[in-house]
């Protein structure tokens, strides 16, 4: 894995990092990050400053036009097409939009992806049933998602992106259709999956969750850096939002 200056061993590490999409946007222009095995870190700043970008890159959504993107000691960015759903199988990812399938219940949801890489049926079970209880969704795996308030719909996203016991965690705007009581719940919930040990990466326009939680805070503007501290939150002087 790559060495940070200040001596960590990077679980993920952007290394001079650009990306500029097809119709002229440049999203991030020579970004240089290091994640440390087990941080907690929010990517913060206005729409379009590249935050999503920058979850992209980790899972190999997008590939940059210059610069290294590591994850967990494998250069991404070289990967072959063929490795890219072993790299994906190790990460979890949650979306502000849900993603469910309508027609499967929660705990068809979560187990949906183990079927498909060829989990035998009683270690689905075993691992569907650890995720639903850990997000609290224990009593609702038999629900649609028409069923489920938009607290528990994320809820189920986050069981369905951490029942393979992935060592990283992505969440972009995860709080971003939830009401704020719903909001902090969620926001606890990301805090004890990564007290277990997950790294975890948040994209997130919640002041409320940011400023409560007091993680490492990183700024993005304008698709540069403009702030990295740790125990952060908004500061008063920084960009409002909505």
């Amino acid at each position: 894995m790559a060495e940070c200056a200040w001596g960590w061993t990077a679980m993920i590490d952007f290394q001079n990092v650009s990306v500029a999409y097809s119709n002229g946007v440049q999203a991030l222009s020579d970004i240089d990050l290091h994640f440390e095995k087990g941080e907690f870190v929010f990517l913060v700043g206005p729409t379009g400053t590249g935050k999503s970008t920058l979850l992209k890159l980790i899972y190999r959504g997008v590939l940059p036009n210059k610069g290294r993107v590591t994850v967990m000691g494998e250069d991404v960015t070289t990967l072959p097409p063929s490795r890219v759903p072993h790299l994906r199988r190790r990460l979890g990812v949650v979306f502000q939009d849900f993603q469910l399938l309508p027609q499967k219940t929660v705990y068809e949801n979560v187990a949906y992806a183990l079927h498909a890489i060829g989990v035998p049926y009683r270690e689905i079970r075993r691992r569907v049933c650890t995720a639903v209880d850990l997000v609290g969704l224990g009593r609702r795996a038999d629900a649609y998602p028409s069923q489920l308030s938009g607290g528990e719909q994320q809820r189920c996203c986050i069981a369905r992106a951490i029942v393979n016991n992935p060592p990283i965690l992505l969440a972009d705007e995860p709080t971003g259709n939830l009401d704020p009581e719903m909001s902090q719940g969620i926001a606890q919930l990301l805090n004890d999956i990564h007290i277990r040990g997950t790294t975890v990466v948040v994209a997130s326009h919640d002041r409320a969750v940011v400023n409560a939680l007091r993680k490492r805070v990183i700024t993005l503007e304008r698709g540069r850096v403009v702030r990295d501290e740790v125990g952060g939150g908004y500061s008063p002087d920084e960009f409002q939002t909505p």
